[in-house]
């Protein structure tokens, strides 16, 4: 575990360019399963559902960076970056779940007065408000133009804005703003009452 705490230097370098949602994508298919291999390896194997939590997550928060332009393309780093990522959300979660165990030991007599104060729990409260949040999401892409729907499953296919624009007859910037904008109106219509 000292191994993935190690090193939390994620400095790009100067030649590093902004990343884009495609680009984070294309990191994704390209090492979803090597990335499942290194959380299982953290967890001897005995939580999958953590180690796909842990990937996620990561990947979660990269499309946050991306919005929010503070992701720039590693290149040759992705892979370091990416292992030393899921490592640090493998830490996280074990400690998160360690927490739990800590407040709530067996037997506890507090356990039962501090839970009827949340009759739902922590965890089923996360499960009510990602169901939601799917379901705001799903209202979102139904409302997006065709234009954009075409762009989100040219992203989605892994190719770049410059392709995609090729493709529909537009510059590669203009994928780009499309993107922010789908991005920005997703985001809103899933945060929106919260």
């Amino acid at each position: 575990m000292t191994d993935a705490l190690a090193d939390d230097s994620d400095d790009p370098g100067e030649d590093a360019r902004v990343c884009t949602p495609s680009d984070v994508a294309a990191q994704y298919r390209q090492h979803h399963e090597w990335l499942r291999k290194v959380a299982n390896r953290f967890f001897d194997g005995k939580r999958p559902d953590l180690a796909d939590e842990a990937i996620g997550l990561l990947f979660a928060h990269l499309l946050e960076l991306v919005e929010e332009q503070k992701l720039t393309d590693l290149g040759e780093g992705w892979r370091g970056y990416l292992r030393r990522a899921v490592l640090n959300r493998c830490v996280d979660l074990v400690r998160t779940e360690k927490k739990t165990r800590e407040r709530f030991p067996p037997g506890d007599p507090e356990a039962p007065r501090i839970i009827d104060h949340d009759p739902l729990g922590d965890y089923a409260a996360a499960e009510d408000l990602a169901r939601r949040r799917q379901g705001k999401l799903n209202t979102a892409v139904e409302n997006l133009s065709e234009r954009q729907v075409k762009i989100v499953r040219h992203v989605l296919n892994g190719e770049t804005n410059k392709q995609i624009g090729e493709e529909l007859g537009i510059t590669g910037q203009a994928v780009g703003d499309q993107l922010k904008t789908i991005i920005k109106k997703c985001h809103e219509e899933v945060t929106k009452d919260e």
